[in-house]
């Protein structure tokens, strides 16, 4: 399949293996390809064929992977002058790139180096036209209202954090072709490099809302700071992490880092318990990936009962010793 005018996606791998965010990425790169029957393009910095193959397992049709031994590692200036290269010479129509911290540092640096828009931080994107201009959402003021975006440049370049287009699966019987590359790098050389690595046994992790199988949380139905009280006791009480819609940080009741959302943390427990939250499109987006969703709410109408997998209509003060003590039936 012909590279050029296709959909990219910039992507990151460690020991051979692509990485959860690129994972995703492909995915969606993969819907935007077929809409419009191009080819889907991993672009492999560094991570060897090992990687490649793993690229097209998640979608790729291409993985076009650069042999420069100066990018085993990334360094800033180094990847931008590599990607700059390539995309010159094949024209992608969209690069994808996952909002990490070295992704988020090369879009900025691409977008300077060559011109071009970039879409921060944006949670959709489709192609809504018979051209091949890209419809990118993303949040803005907080969270508050969503916003549609045109690019005029080419290619068309975004950044996309986690946990948003989750659910690509890995297919070993895929596919595709590995093309290999050497960039000019002009002579440059890195800023620093890496002369050993010593993998850290991973510390005993505390509860906290990345981690937690439960997490409970609280919205404006709580009434006040006592009513908060209340519910992280009941969190506490059934080994939960407690999490707070964006109403209860803006009336400074709870920190950001405590915030569920789009625009605080993302999260996929296998239990998430919602009590006295309306369930906004900007809280839905936070949480959409938990497999089982309890709400509990006064209104019947609330959005929240939309997606939920069970609903309880009623006062959460009332419903939290039934929930308690079916919760705690679970424990082994």
């Amino acid at each position: 399949m012909d590279m050029k005018q296709g959909v990219w996606v910039y992507t990151e791998a460690t020991e051979g293996k692509v990485g959860q965010l690129s994972q995703e990425l492909l995915g969606k790169g993969r819907e935007l390809a077929d809409s419009k029957q191009k080819a889907l393009v991993a672009f492999l910095p560094s991570g060897g064929e090992s990687a490649a193959k793993d690229a097209i397992g998640y979608g790729a049709d291409i993985a076009l992977v650069l042999d420069n031994t100066e990018l085993a590692a990334y360094d800033s200036t180094l990847y931008t002058q590599a990607a700059e290269e390539v995309i010159k010479k094949y024209e992608p129509n969209v690069f994808l790139i996952g909002a990490s911290y070295n992704g988020r540092d090369l879009g900025g640096r691409l977008s300077a180096a060559m011109d071009l828009g970039l879409v921060a931080d944006c949670i959709n994107c489709s192609y809504e036209g018979e051209d091949d201009s890209l419809t990118w959402i993303r949040p803005a003021f907080t969270g508050k209202v969503y916003v549609k975006i045109l690019t005029t440049t080419r290619p068309q370049l975004a950044t996309i954090s986690d946990k948003i287009f989750r659910g690509n699966t890995f297919n070993g019987s895929r596919s595709g072709e590995i093309v290999h590359e050497t960039v000019d790098l002009k002579g440059a050389v890195a800023k620093q490099k890496v002369i050993s690595f010593e993998p850290v046994p991973a510390e005993r992790q505390e509860l906290t809302l990345e981690t937690a199988d439960i997490v409970v949380g609280a919205g404006r139905g709580v009434g006040d700071e006592e009513g908060l009280a209340k519910v992280a006791a009941f969190a506490a009480s059934i080994g939960a992490a407690l999490g707070v819609s964006k109403p209860l940080v803006d009336n400074g009741w709870a920190t950001h880092d405590q915030q569920i959302g789009i625009t605080g943390k993302k999260i996929a427990p296998k239990i998430y318990i919602a009590l006295g939250i309306s369930g906004a499109i900007q809280h839905k987006l936070g949480l959409q990936e938990a497999p089982m969703i309890i709400a509990v709410n006064k209104d019947p109408e609330a959005p929240i009962f939309e997606f939920a997998h069970y609903g309880i209509v009623g006062d959460l003060f009332k419903a939290l010793p039934a929930l308690t003590e079916e919760l705690k039936k679970l424990k082994p």
